[in-house]
């Protein structure tokens, strides 16, 4: 539906712009995202925003690209590009990663159910060994 289109659009937009009140709007209250891959769960409005602090806290300079965005039904699926250069901590479901200096770019994809302009459920895939790899600890743990 458009009007859902529109909606994932905005969000990221809100996300660029480190809007955490319309981040936390957007989404429901019962709303669940899985991270698949790491297993990470982000739970309801808090959880969204704790998790965009966190990665503009470890990346000020982030930012996400729409690369592709189609729905159907209430299902918007959205691929999309970060970039960002790590000059904080990062915390990830793993672990904090300090500092690193280095540029990361990643390609991921989310796939959201949206109901009333909000989400109601989501799961995001994303290339977390692009994103170690990226920040130089796959050398780490060859070394």
């Amino acid at each position: 539906m458009a009007d859902d289109e529109t909606f994932v659009r905005d969000l990221f937009r809100a996300w660029n712009d480190r809007d955490y009140d319309s981040i936390a709007g957007s989404v429901a209250p019962d709303c669940i995202l899985v991270e698949e891959g790491s297993g990470r769960t982000l739970r309801g409005p808090e959880g969204f925003t704790q998790l965009a602090k966190a990665m503009f806290d470890a990346m000020p300079d982030g930012e996400f690209t729409l690369d592709h965005l189609t729905s159907q039904g209430d299902t918007v699926v959205v691929e999309y590009t970060g970039d960002g250069t790590q000059t904080g901590d990062l915390v990830l479901h793993a672990g904090t990663v300090p500092a690193t200096g280095r540029h990361v770019t990643v390609h991921a994809c989310d796939i959201y159910k949206v109901k009333n302009g909000k989400i109601q459920e989501g799961r995001a895939y994303l290339d977390t060994g692009a994103i170690m790899s990226q920040l130089g600890l796959t050398e780490q743990l060859r070394g």
